[in-house]
């Protein structure tokens, strides 16, 4: 791990959920840890309605939550932690110390579900790699396969992946309506600015359901 890798990694997962959450009334916003929260849903960094996009309403189309995400084209396994809103209607992160673990949003579409399911993580920690380090690797064709609570799992091809700028984050790919059930994977990319604390890109892997 370079040296810089610890500092690294609490400005991997901000600067990817900060743009996550940037769609219009699609999800909470984010604050950097130590922030005050925002006072208007003004700027970048803002988005509005402190909910977010919701799963099926009928309990009878409802799947169960995801616990465990493995790629094997790319040695990645990792538990999965559902990530809501904190009280003062801010996004929740991934819990940084343990470099096992990614998000899943979970006040949007589950796994499995019609619509895009979210999941978040570190690339690594104060401690060395974290949960998705390689994520990176992945390529089209590559299976993310996802385990349920219940036992069941749902199994996902990689369609394309792509790295952006966090001011230009393609809000409508990511968070809009599809007609499937999708994946998006979604952690840091490009080049860390010590002076800002952040990655200056993320990276977003895009997948769909191939069954389960």
């Amino acid at each position: 791990m370079r040296a810089e890798s610890a500092a690294r990694g609490l400005a991997c997962t901000l600067a990817a959920v900060v743009l996550l959450v940037a769609v219009p009334g699609a999800a909470p916003p984010l604050r950097a840890a130590g922030a005050d929260p925002p006072a208007t849903p003004t700027g970048p960094d803002r988005s509005g309605p402190a909910t977010g996009p919701r799963g099926p309403q009928n309990p009878a189309d409802a799947v169960a939550a995801p616990v465990r995400i493995t790629a094997r084209s790319v040695g990645m396994a990792a538990r999965i932690v559902p990530v809501g809103l904190d009280a003062d209607g801010t996004l929740e992160e991934p819990p940084l110390e343990r470099t096992g673990v990614a998000g899943w949003y979970r006040l949007g579409a589950a796994p499995g579900e019609p619509g895009p399911a979210v999941i978040v993580g570190h690339r690594d920690s104060r401690t060395g790699p974290s949960a998705f380090l390689r994520v990176d690797e992945l390529e089209p064709g590559d299976r993310v396969r996802i385990g349920r609570a219940d036992g069941s799992s749902a199994l996902f091809r990689v369609r394309r992946s792509e790295q952006v700028d966090k001011e230009r984050f393609p809000s409508a790919a990511v968070y809009g309506p599809v007609d499937h059930a999708a994946l998006r994977l979604i952690t840091c990319a490009g080049r860390f600015d010590p002076g800002t604390g952040r990655y200056e890109r993320n990276l977003i892997v895009y997948g769909s359901l191939v069954r389960g």
